[in-house]
């Protein structure tokens, strides 16, 4: 799978970000001992399937009365050699069943760590993002306030020199405290998200250090249409559910051959004697072999619902599965619709912010000439004020819906070309 995220988030800060994060992420590390964990796993399933042998010696001496009378005679036996305990013979494939589902859930288990490092590009990205939209707008609130500070300073001038009214003093100061409680509010969710970009780093909270802002990022050309189905089988999130469900075929498979007969062997390889002192004189070899076969007939009901647990289970993994398919499918179209749409709402806001600042304009020259009265310029900051928001906030959501289709896409995209060359080599 194509997972280049350097083409998709540009510029120098971002990707030292993310770099950072791959390396100290605590869900990423847990993630990656969860592989571990996985794989040790399968490793004891996998043994099952093999013979053990282990090295046996035995020494017994007893002491018994020999026919009716009371004499007594002392005897001992010694042995050593290897042992073969109970083996069990896998001829219906049982404990094969059983190492697939256990291999199945390790690959299951690598593909979450997948997800989770995908999910993890996406949030640093999606958090940077959100802290330089925040950065942009708490510009605009402190350039505003500062404004504000001054038009309040004017109307108190033309209000000691009796040309404006209390009312309009008044105004301005309220207009003022607005601002300055949109700075503030500003200031303390830039904190916040600070603190939350600093946990997804690894560090612990507090500031982030950055000089890029908002301007800076491009966004891509136009997305091409009908991205083929194929690329959602790069999906970390859709590979683990379909290894789940291939290991609770597995379970199901293994749980019927639960009640086949099972064969096992127990043996024994090396040296009896009767006697300690001559047990590895010649001719004192000794082997056996003792086959066992058992046949469940009554076991309270425990095969039953072992098999109706591995089949409700598997039913459980498949419903996750179609689940997971008509999400990944409805990210991708969300995130197709969010971006082309966000698109057109900041070249609409882009042309909104000119004619409000152009409005302020001449408001501000016609209360100055006593023609429009105050109200006239509160409004027209405020509308400014609001539309420079929604700029800096469509902007954001914009390059936001960037990095959700990354993700939707399970790791980005290549060229139109590109998709039908990975479309034809999934098939």
């Amino acid at each position: 799978a194509d997972r280049d995220w350097r083409e998709i988030f540009v510029g120098e800060e971002l990707p030292a970000l993310i770099d950072e994060a791959l390396v100290h992420n605590a869900d990423l590390v847990i993630a990656t001992a969860r592989i571990d964990e996985a794989r040790a796993r399968y490793g004891l399933q996998r043994a099952q399937r093999l013979p053990t042998l282990a090295l046996d010696g035995s020494y017994t001496r007893q002491r018994q009365p020999v026919g009716a009378g009371t004499t007594n005679r002392s005897s001992e036996v010694a042995a050593l050699g290897l042992a073969l305990p109970a083996w069990e013979l896998d001829l219906w494939g049982r404990l094969a069943d059983l190492n697939d589902a256990a291999r199945e859930r390790l690959l299951q288990t690598a593909h979450v760590r997948e997800a989770v490092r995908l999910s993890l590009v996406a949030e640093v990205a999606s958090l940077y993002v959100e802290l330089l939209a925040l950065d942009a707008e708490f510009d605009v609130a402190r350039s505003t306030a500062t404004s504000r500070r001054e038009s309040l300073r004017m109307v108190q001038l033309r209000f000691d020199g009796g040309v404006a009214g209390g009312v309009d003093l008044q105004q301005a100061r309220t207009s003022l405290a607005a601002a300055e409680r949109r700075e503030a509010s500003l200031g303390r969710q830039r904190a916040l998200t600070e603190n939350a970009l600093a946990v997804l780093l690894g560090r612990v909270p507090g500031a982030v250090a950055r000089e890029s802002s908002l301007r800076e990022f491009r966004l891509p050309p136009e997305l091409a249409a009908g991205l083929p189905s194929a690329l959602l089988a790069r999906r970390p999130d859709l590979l683990a559910a379909e290894a789940a469900l291939r290991a609770s075929d597995a379970d199901v498979e293994a749980a019927r051959k639960a009640w086949f007969p099972t064969i096992s062997l127990t043996g024994f390889l090396g040296l009896v004697s009767p006697q300690l002192s001559a047990l590895f004189d010649d001719g004192r070899d000794a082997w056996s072999v003792t086959p066992a076969v058992t046949q469940p007939l009554f076991t309270g009901g425990r095969l039953t619902s072992n098999l109706e647990l591995a089949r409700a289970t598997r039913a459980v993994a498949a419903e996750q599965y179609r689940l997971t398919v008509r999400t990944a499918f409805r990210e991708v179209e969300d995130a197709l619709v969010s971006y082309q749409q966000l698109r057109d709402e900041r070249l609409a806001l882009d042309r909104a912010v000119d004619a409000d600042r152009a409005r302020l304009r001449l408001v501000e020259l016609r209360y100055a000439t006593g023609v429009s009265s105050y109200f006239e310029v509160l409004d027209s900051q405020r509308q400014l004020f609001e539309s420079e928001l929604d700029r800096i906030q469509a902007t954001a959501a914009a390059y936001l819906s960037v990095i959700q289709l990354y993700r939707a896409l399970g790791g980005g995209w290549r060229g139109p070309g590109a998709a039908e060359e990975l479309a034809a080599g999934t098939k």
